[in-house]
C-alpha cells in the first residue's frame, strides 16, 4: 500500500515539476494558454490569424526558445489578450542568453489585417521591441508592468499612461511622440530611460537610478513639462532640456549632471547635492527656492545671447560646492541678490564665484552675504550698476583692480585721504604714503567700496586679495 501511494505521489510531483507546453506556428482557432499548461515554450514564431483570439491567462510564463533563433516573434492578425493581474503578472522572457536585449523580437500587432494586442500587468524581457504596433493605438496604458533588458521597451506616438511600472536595464525605456502621464515608476540601469518628443508631459513620484541618461526631451513641449516629487540618483545625466514647464519638489544626488539646458523652465523647491553639476540655467529659466549644496559645480549660467532672455535666480541656498557656486558662462551681468552662499567672508565667496573678475569674457555678478543660517543679511557686493562704472562717478578716477597691498589712484587731483567700507558697512580710513598711493596691507582680503576721496563722495568697488 505504501509503495502504491509513493508511486502515485512521485508521479504527481513529476507531472507538477515538468509540466510545460511547447508551442509554435499558426493559431487558427480560439486558443487559451492556461496557467495549468505553463510554462509555454515558444520554439518558433507564433501567428494568430484574423478573426481568432489567443487568451493568455494571468500567471502564465512564456519562455522564448532562442537557442538557435533570435528572430522569434508572437504576431497577432486577430486578437491577443495578454493581461495579468497585480498578484499574477504574465511573464515573458528568453530561455537562453537572458542578458541580451535582442534575444527575440517581441509581440507584433499587424493592424492592417485587423490585429488587436491587449497587454497589461506583464513582465517582459529580452525583446527588441516588446510590444510593437503597426499602427499605435490612440492611448497606451500600462499598470504595474515590468520591462527588463529590452532594446526599446515602449514606443508611443499619441498618448501614454504609465503607473507603477519598472524599466530595468533597457537600451531605451520609453521613446516617441506623445502626451505622457507617468506616475510611481522606477527607471534603473537603462542606457536612456526616457527619450521623447513631448506634446505634454506630466510625471510624479518616480525614481531614476543608475541610468546613463534619465529623461531627455528632444524638442520644445507644445503644452508643458511638469516633473514633481521624483528622485534622480547616480545617473550620468538626470534631466536634459526641460522646457516650457517646471521641475519641483525633486531630489537630485550623485548625478554627473542633474539638470542640463533648462530653457523656459521653472525649477523650484528641489534638493541638489553631490552632483558633478547641479543646474545649467539657460534662456528664461526661473530658478528659485532650491537647496544646491555640496556639489562639484553649483549653478552654471550659459547659452544666453540677450539680457532680455536671462534666467531669474533668487532665494536659493547655494553652499559648500567644490569647484564653483556660480559660473557665469555668458558676457551678461547678473544680480543674484537674495541667494545665500553660507559664507560670512566675501573673499571666500568670490573664490568660488566665476565671473568677469576671473575671465574678462564673462559678465559680472552682484550678490549678497548672509549668515550661515541664510536668514540674516550681512551686506551687499555690487560690482556693476548705479554708482559703480567710471562714467557714473562725478569724480573721475580709476585704479588697477583687484588690489594686493598698494592702491595707486589714477586721478588728476592729489588725494590725501580715502575711506573704504566693507560689505557690513564698517569704515576704514587710509592716508596717502606717496602721491595718490595708499598702503592697504592691513586690510583683510574681500570686497570693499571706496566711498570717499578727501571730502568727495564716490562709489566704487575694490577687491582686495
Amino acid at each position: 500500500m505504501k509503495a502504491i501511494l509513493f508511486s502515485l505521489l512521485f508521479t504527481f510531483c513529476s507531472l507538477f515539476t515538468f509540466a510545460q507546453t511547447n508551442v509554435s506556428g499558426g493559431i487558427y482557432q480560439n486558443t487559451t494558454w492556461s496557467l495549468s499548461g505553463s510554462p509555454y515554450i515558444v520554439n518558433s514564431s507564433i501567428v494568430v490569424f484574423p478573426g481568432k483570439t489567443l487568451t493568455i491567462e494571468p500567471g502564465v510564463e512564456i519562455q522564448i526558445n532562442n537557442q538557435n533563433n533570435t528572430n522569434i516573434y508572437i504576431e497577432t492578425r486577430g486578437t491577443i489578450n495578454c493581461v495579468g493581474t497585480d498578484a499574477q503578472p504574465i511573464k515573458v522572457h528568453a530561455l537562453y542568453d537572458t542578458l541580451n536585449t535582442v534575444a527575440w523580437q517581441g509581440f507584433v500587432c499587424t493592424s492592417s489585417q485587423g490585429g488587436v494586442l491587449n497587454a497589461d500587468r506583464i513582465e517582459i524581457s529580452n525583446a527588441y521591441f516588446p510590444l510593437s504596433y503597426e499602427t499605435i493605438p490612440a492611448t497606451l496604458s500600462y499598470t504595474n508592468s515590468k520591462f527588463v533588458r529590452c532594446f526599446q521597451a515602449v514606443t508611443v506616438g499619441t498618448n501614454l499612461n504609465l503607473s507603477g511600472c519598472e524599466f530595468i536595464d533597457n537600451e531605451v525605456g520609453v521613446y516617441g511622440w506623445a502626451n505622457f502621464n507617468i506616475n510611481n515608476c522606477l527607471f534603473k540601469d537603462n542606457t536612456t530611460a526616457l527619450y521623447i518628443y513631448a506634446s505634454a508631459f506630466a510625471m510624479s513620484n518616480c525614481s531614476f537610478v543608475d541610468n546613463q541618461i534619465g529623461a531627455s526631451f528632444l524638442s520644445n513641449a507644445v503644452d508643458s513639462i511638469v516633473i514633481s516629487n521624483c528622485e534622480f540618483l547616480n545617473n550620468g545625466l538626470a534631466i536634459n532640456y526641460p522646457n516650457n514647464g517646471r521641475v519641483e519638489n525633486c531630489v537630485f544626488s550623485d548625478n554627473a549632471a542633474a539638470i542640463q539646458q533648462a530653457y523656459y523652465c521653472e525649477i523650484f523647491n528641489n534638493e541638489f547635492y553631490y552632483n558633478e553639476l547641479a543646474i545649467e540655467a539657460c534662456v528664461d529659466a526661473n530658478i528659485h527656492n532650491n537647496q544646491i549644496n555640496n556639489n562639484m559645480g553649483g549653478l552654471l549660467i550659459s547659452n544666453v545671447s540677450s539680457i532680455q532672455d536671462s534666467p531669474s535666480i533668487y532665494d536659493n541656498e547655494i553652499c559648500g560646492n567644490i569647484n564653483y557656486i556660480v559660473d557665469n558662462n555668458t558676457n551678461k551681468n547678473y544680480s543674484l541678490f537674495s541667494n545665500c552662499f553660507c559664507d560670512l567672508d566675501s573673499a571666500q565667496i568670490e573664490a568660488y564665484l566665476i565671473d568677469g573678475y576671473d575671465d574678462i569674457t564673462k559678465g559680472l555678478i552682484n550678490y549678497q552675504i548672509y549668515d550661515s543660517s541664510c536668514t540674516v543679511l550681512l551686506g551687499n557686493v555690487v560690482k556693476f550698476g548705479a554708482g559703480v562704472g567710471l562714467e557714473e562717478n562725478t569724480f573721475d578716477f580709476s585704479f588697477e583692480n583687484p588690489v594686493h597691498h598698494n592702491l595707486q589712484l589714477l586721478v588728476a587731483a592729489a588725494v590725501q585721504q580715502i575711506v573704504l567700507q566693507n560689505t557690513s558697512g564698517q569704515s576704514f580710513n587710509f592716508s596717502a604714503t606717496a602721491h595718490n598711493s595708499f598702503d592697504l596691507s592691513r586690510l583683510a582680503p574681500g570686497y570693499y567700496f571706496i566711498v570717499k576721496l578727501d571730502e568727495q563722495n564716490v562709489s566704487k568697488v575694490l577687491v582686495k586679495y
